[in-house]
């Protein structure tokens, strides 16, 4: 057997140790707190650095085999003495700090092997920032602190702050085994039964094939919770499938990183985000769920919408179903029903996400096993738990690298001055602040790991937003739309640069399209904190329904005046007339001017009685 051989079956036997490891710790106190999270972040480096062993070649393996016996050596130092380090802590001994040290380079660089370098290079310059600050200006000013200190808030001083805290905490109880569901799915055919299912549901409309990539893209990263791995996954099927009927190489991908990027706000799952944002919050998990029922349906309806009126302009036949099999797909539903179902059940009914976690891996297996022509192989499992289980080591990697940020935030002072400098410079206008903080939130989310650019923002920009009257929950929200449609925000839209590549378009100008395509979502963080009801909490039903549908209105508007298609093809004044609509609705909902409403409804009226009429001339002359 080659080194790769052995290195990939020590990976899944440890994977299988790690999803076992988990499933009981959801019924059984195995350990006591801090030992449970030092076993959950042994896995999470162990099974990170393993993996990098496996792929990389030449020194860098090497490189990763060192970090994998660093990793043994300081976890194993904790789990030994970790009593100890709690009864000196901030007392420590030099040998106590150099596994700090350890622990601290260890997590960023396991961050940087599964995200990429932008966390860790923020993370980094935050963690400095303590032994510089007393040179900067204020708001920015703090006080030098000692190295000791520093080291063992941020690792050995086992005090409830730095990687032995919150965030580490969240990736067990919150994410570790439901992202061991998300690669069970896929192991089990959830990909083929999502894309037959939208292939059944949406082929038969107008813009067929698109519409497939928005029903599987969305339905499959509401799972993942991976925007590009999604983009990569669901995108080598449906992206062909649309240049195939007459989309443009940059539609396709930007209909694709669109509908991709959505996942993450579209219940049940979410992604990770609501997870996260349960155990951020202390708002119960169902609740975000339903307060993101209607954002995700504004979404999507918005994404559908582009993809109907641009295959009308292109005259893009429907797609043929006939292909798929009704009554086995209706078979192999069970796969993703029976879990969803004990999901919502078991949330509603009040019992833990790591409870339901287990359940839901428990009764996804089950009804895998159940049919004998679809039954995955021994080999199909193993490989879904092992991706699974990496993914969540990932995911726990960047928990505990924020945590090393949020804790210099509270150490320095920096998260409060940062709140105060955005309500500052906002003036306290709530408009201002919002503004602020979107900026901030594209900015940190441009590497595409929405739920850590949450993470990082809602640390200091949740305090400013409530101080300038946006409610606590619709301020996570805000920042976590924001951060997550970073992704397909221009000019940078990581998404786009994936599905650009698979599509064979330019890159720039698939990112363009698929900013107009996720208009809602870029506008949604803004609509989110001025209709409240957008997630079911309203303060005022009637002016808000009001604007909710006037939202509805400027969201058709806008995508009729990108595409220049509504009813029949738009000339240059009938797309102005629609963008300005659009704007003036959009204007509405901020300022509560009804006169702006008024004008704003006549001319989206004036654009349908244009289009009408040339529909009807059409008829005429065929006649």
């Amino acid at each position: 057997m080659n080194v790769e051989r052995i290195a990939g079956f020590v990976l899944a036997a440890l994977s299988l140790v790690a999803v076992a490891y988990h499933m009981l710790a959801a019924h059984v106190m195995l350990q006591d707190f801090i030992p449970l999270l030092n076993t959950h972040l042994s896995f999470c480096l162990v099974l990170v650095f393993l993996n990098g062993f496996i792929k990389e070649k030449g020194i860098k393996r090497f490189w990763c085999l060192a970090l994998l016996l660093f990793s043994l050596i300081a976890v194993g130092y904790v789990q030994l003495f970790w009593a100890e380090l709690q009864m000196r802590a901030f007392f420590n001994t030099k040998l106590d700090l150099i596994i700090g040290v350890l622990l601290i380079v260890l997590v960023i660089e396991g961050t940087r092997q599964s995200f990429g370098y932008v966390m860790p290079i923020i993370v980094t310059v935050v963690i400095i920032y303590p032994f510089f600050g007393h040179f900067l200006p204020e708001p920015f000013f703090t006080r030098s602190l000692s190295v000791p200190k520093t080291i063992a808030n941020l690792s050995v001083g086992l005090q409830g702050a730095g990687i032995y805290g919150m965030f580490l905490s969240a990736s067990i109880y919150y994410v570790f085994l439901f992202v061991i569901f998300g690669g069970l799915l896929r192991a089990t055919g959830g990909t083929q039964f999502f894309q037959s299912l939208a292939r059944l549901v949406a082929g038969r409309l107008q813009g067929g094939p698109a519409l497939v990539s928005v029903v599987s893209s969305g339905l499959f990263g509401s799972l993942s919770g991976s925007t590009l791995t999604n983009v990569a996954l669901t995108g080598s099927f449906t992206i062909p499938l649309m240049k195939s009927v007459g989309y443009e190489p940059e539609q396709a991908g930007a209909v694709e990183s669109a509908a991709s990027n959505g996942g993450g706000i579209l219940p049940p799952v979410m992604g990770v985000g609501a997870f996260l944002m349960a155990g951020m919050t202390d708002i119960p998990y169902v609740q975000i769920c339903a307060m993101a029922v209607l954002p995700a349906i504004l979404y999507y309806l918005t994404v559908g919408t582009y993809v109907y009126l641009r295959a009308g302009q292109l005259k893009i036949p429907k797609q043929d179903s006939e292909g798929i099999d009704k009554k086995e797909l209706l078979l192999e539903s069970s796969k993703f029903v029976v879990p969803l179902v004990i999901i919502i059940v078991l949330l509603v009914g009040g019992y833990t996400v790591m409870f339901t976690a287990f359940w839901a891996v428990v009764s996804s297996i089950t009804v895998a096993l159940i049919r004998k022509k679809t039954r995955p192989s021994l080999k199909q499992f193993i490989e879904g738990f092992t991706k699974g289980a990496v993914g969540g080591a990932g995911v726990g990697m960047m928990t505990a690298c924020i945590a090393l940020l949020g804790s210099t935030f509270t150490m320095t002072g920096l998260g409060v001055k940062l709140s105060y400098g955005v309500e500052i410079w906002s003036g306290g206008y709530t408009l201002a602040a919002l503004a602020i903080i979107w900026i901030v939130s594209v900015v940190v989310g441009m590497g595409g790991i929405g739920f850590a650019a949450y993470l990082v923002v809602s640390m200091f920009a949740v305090p400013a937003l409530v101080k300038v009257g946006v409610p606590f929950a619709q301020s996570h929200f805000f920042i976590y739309f924001a951060c997550l449609f970073s992704g397909v925000t221009p000019p940078i839209a990581i998404a786009a640069v994936v599905a650009s590549k698979i599509a064979g378009g330019r890159y720039l100008k698939t990112a363009i399209e698929s900013g107009k395509i996720a208009a809602a979502g870029l506008l949604l963080p803004l609509m989110l904190a001025f209709i409240p009801i957008i997630m079911l909490q309203p303060v005022n039903p009637l002016s808000e329904s009001i604007k909710l549908a006037s939202f509805m209105i400027s969201l058709l508007t806008l995508q009729v005046a990108f595409v220049g298609y509504y009813v029949r093809d738009c000339d240059l004044r009938e797309r102005i007339i629609a963008a300005v609509s659009a704007l003036l609705l959009l204007i509405f909902i901020i300022a509560s001017k009804y006169l702006l409403l008024i004008l704003g409804v006549g001319l989206f009226i004036l654009v349908t009685f244009s289009q009408w009429r040339k529909k009807k001339h059409d008829t005429l002359v065929l006649a």
